[in-house]
Formats: structure tokens, C-alpha cells, sequence
């Protein structure tokens, strides 16, 4: 059964930091050198001095970008310029924004929410994890001591209750109200009283939940645990590691929108669009698109196709663009009998075993997919990046649904890498937690 707590939460004291716009990040995941860079610019407190810190030539084990953060934190701190909760709370965390000429308000909580293993708990993944990143956060959460951001994680809501209750307990002025770089207004409500706490505490129990983002950091967080276990002579005792700071959004929420994550590949050996599109003939049925009307006018077309299955090639062909159909769902069994065989239901899973893997030769394993494949939410960029020859084809895809994120998550398994982009991306530094 999912555990919630309220906790201590350590934020930005705004008597000291004034304009918390300067300050805060996106998730360190979606951060480029160049933005890293700006971020340092923009104020010497800023989260990305904690989250995804710069590193250096001398670089050692004894003074590194793990060990500068925790410096950072405890400086910080010490200087008044992150100050803790003086009581345990809650926040309800509100993000508003436009999409498509729609105004948008995406509300969750942000509670401790206890580990459980995927395997026998009520608390479910749906993408796949690598390596690398998971090394990465794991080596931060031990030098910090700290969540510093949130993982995203959605709940059954079918009765609406819990967002229903959210909305009704946010009616006073917000105590952090800021638009950030993308345009994106985030406001956060601290909720101190014990008797609203428990109610939420009340309404959410038995809802299982599903993470959205952050399956590295949550993984990290269940080493982390078991390392302080074992700090602590195994004792079956409960320890601050038990908990990791969430964001808790209702499946229901109409603020809950996803987005596409594209795919371009590079390094392809003898690549020739006409043979791949000549070898795809096996599988999908091809329609050339001369993109005459934009690449909006590809993306209408693409998200209004009643086929079950489709997604757009780009190769560099001057205009043209290839709309692949899957042409018989029969083969699927044969393709997806010894791999994923949950993965044949998605437009993602289709691309990386059939297209990817079969035709172009792409493993699934964390080199192959960091060598070969660059993860892209915006369309038109994808499309850039082939034109400027840095890449050799890019592959447009529609939407993951709610409903397949549901589906796979329940069954225990998991999506290819990056299938989801949910959007906005939640804020880091808005509430950091501590692992005192």
C-alpha cells in the first residue's frame, strides 16, 4: 500500500532570493551544455549548481561536482538562503499553461511517499532505465544527502475526489508564484494544518501509483535505501532514506497532457534512405508527403490518421517525408514473440524493434541508444537536425496515451526509452527534501 507523508521542506528563503524565476531549472535531464551554462549565469544560487554542476579537467574523487553540490547545499543553508519548514507539510504545486490556443492548469501534491519495489508494491514504472544516469543521481543523493527534485508520479482518480480536494484547500494567495523560461506560470501552496494533511492522506489511500518522470531517481532512491539499511546494522527500523519526494498529479487532471518524444539517429553504416524505405516495404505501407504546407501541415496529417500504428520518416530528401503505415498487425506476433512482445501495442515499441533495430541495426542497450539516438520533443528540430547533416534520418511520432502508460505499468513492464514526454516538466528547486 502506498505510504504518504507531509515533511520538512527546504525552499528558497524569499527575503533573500527575491525573483525565484533566477534560481530554479528545468530537470537536469533536459538541460543542455549551453543552457547549463546560462543557468550558472543567471545567479550564484542557482539549482544548477546542485543538480547538474559543471566538471572540470582536475576533477578528483575528493572534489568533484557531487562534492561541490553538497559544499553548495550546506553553504546555502547555513547562509540562510535555503531555509527549512518549520513543520511538517504538504504543497500543492499548480503549473498553468497554453497548448494549441487551450489555457491549462496541471495540479498536484508534493509529498514523501514511502520505496516499494516495482516488483511487489503498489508504485509502477513504465520505461525502460539505463545505467549511466542512475550511477549519476546515485553519487549526488549520496554526497547531498537530498532529494533536490521531484519524481512525477500519476494516481487513479476515477471519482475525482483527491483533485476535487486539492482544489478546494488552494484558495488563500500562493507563497511562490513565478513564469518561468518556457512560459510556464508555477505556483506553490504550503499546507500546514494536520487535519487537511490527513484528509488528502485519507482520500489517497489504496491508489496505486505510476511514475511519470523519474524512474532513474527512483531506482537511485531504492539503492540509496538499502545502503542506509545497511549503515544501520539491517535493522528493520524505518530511516528518513525510506521516503522520496514526489509530485502526485490525478490521472483525470485536465492539465495532464503528453507529448511525443522523436527520434533521429546518426552513424549509420552505408545508410541510404531509398534502400531503408525499400526494406520498410516489408512491414509498412509508405505514403510520400511533399511538404508543401510546413511541418505542421506533416503533423496534422500524421495525428489524424485512423491507422492504428503510423509515424513519419525524415531523411534529408529535400521535401519529401514518408508517412509509414504498419500493413499487417499479424506480423507483429512474429516480430515481438522473444522481444517485448508488450511493446507491439506502441507506436514507440513498433519503431525501435521493427525500424531501429531490425532495418538499422540499433541495439537496445545503453551505448547503442546513446551513440545512434538523440530524444527530441520538438518536431521541427528533429527535422533540423537532418538537414544540417549532423543526422541522418529523424522519426516523427504521435502521442503515448494515458491509458497505454496505464496498461503497461500495471502489467510490470516498460516502454522503450523516452517514450513519454509529459509536459510542462515539473521545476527543480521549487521544494527540495532533505534525508536528515
Amino acid at each position: 500500500m502506498v505510504i504518504i507523508k507531509p515533511f520538512r521542506g527546504l525552499r528558497y528563503n524569499h527575503d533573500i532570493i527575491k525573483d525565484c524565476s533566477a534560481v530554479m531549472t528545468p530537470p537536469y535531464d533536459v538541460i543542455s551544455p549551453a543552457e547549463q551554462e546560462r543557468y550558472y549565469r543567471n545567479h550564484p544560487n542557482n539549482m544548477i549548481r546542485l543538480d547538474l554542476g559543471k566538471e572540470f579537467p582536475e576533477d578528483t574523487e575528493a572534489d568533484n561536482r557531487y562534492t561541490r553540490a553538497s559544499e553548495f547545499l550546506e553553504e546555502w543553508m547555513k547562509a540562510g538562503i535555503l531555509k527549512q519548514e518549520d513543520a511538517p507539510a504538504i504543497y500543492i504545486y499548480d503549473q498553468e499553461f497554453s497548448y494549441g490556443g487551450k489555457h491549462f492548469i496541471r495540479r498536484g501534491f508534493i509529498a514523501l511517499v514511502r520505496l516499494e519495489p516495482f516488483d511487489t508494491g503498489s508504485i509502477y514504472p513504465h520505461e525502460q532505465t539505463l545505467p549511466g544516469p542512475k550511477a549519476d543521481r546515485l553519487k549526488l543523493m549520496q554526497s547531498c544527502k537530498a532529494n533536490l527534485s521531484s519524481i512525477f508520479a500519476l494516481f487513479p482518480d476515477e471519482d475525482n475526489a483527491a483533485d476535487n480536494y486539492l482544489h478546494s484547500i488552494t484558495t488563500t494567495k500562493p507563497e511562490i508564484d513565478f513564469v518561468d523560461d518556457s512560459g510556464v506560470t508555477n505556483k506553490l501552496w504550503v499546507i500546514r494544518e494536520k487535519k487537511t494533511i490527513d484528509k488528502l492522506i485519507e482520500i489517497m489511500k489504496g491508489k496505486a501509483l505510476f511514475i511519470a518522470d523519474g524512474h532513474h531517481r527512483y531506482e537511485t532512491s531504492l539503492v540509496y535505501k538499502e545502503q542506509k539499511h545497511k549503515e544501520n546494522g539491517g535493522q528493520n527500523r524505518e530511516l528518513p532514506s525510506d521516503y522520496v519526494m514526489m509530485v502526485c498529479v490525478s490521472m483525470n487532471n485536465p492539465g495532464l497532457q503528453i507529448f511525443p518524444f522523436h527520434r533521429v539517429v546518426r552513424q549509420i553504416k552505408d545508410f541510404n534512405p531509398d534502400h531503408v524505405l525499400h526494406s520498410l516495404k516489408e512491414f509498412f505501407e509508405i505514403e510520400y508527403m511533399e511538404n508543401s504546407g510546413g511541418i505542421d501541415a506533416i503533423m496534422r496529417k500524421l495525428n489524424s490518421d485512423s491507422a492504428p500504428h503510423c509515424f513519419v520518416m525524415y531523411a534529408g530528401q529535400g521535401d519529401r517525408y514518408s508517412l509509414l503505415r504498419l500493413n499487417d498487425k499479424r506480423i507483429l506476433e512474429k516480430v515481438f514473440a522473444n522481444d517485448h512482445p508488450e511493446w507491439k501495442h506502441l507506436d514507440a515499441g513498433i519503431l525501435h524493434s521493427i525500424v531501429l533495430k531490425r532495418i538499422l541495426g540499433i541495439n537496445s542497450d545503453e551505448a547503442g541508444l546513446k551513440d545512434f539516438i538523440k530524444y527530441v520533443k520538438n518536431e521541427t528540430e528533429a527535422v533540423s537536425l537532418v538537414q544540417s547533416g549532423a543526422f541522418q534520418a529523424a522519426f516523427i511520432l504521435r502521442p503515448t496515451l494515458i491509458e497505454q502508460v496505464r496498461e503497461i505499468a500495471l502489467a510490470h513492464k516498460v516502454m522503450p526509452p523516452k517514450s513519454t514526454y509529459f509536459y510542462p516538466k515539473l521545476i527543480t528547486g521549487v521544494v527540495i527534501n532533505k534525508i536528515n
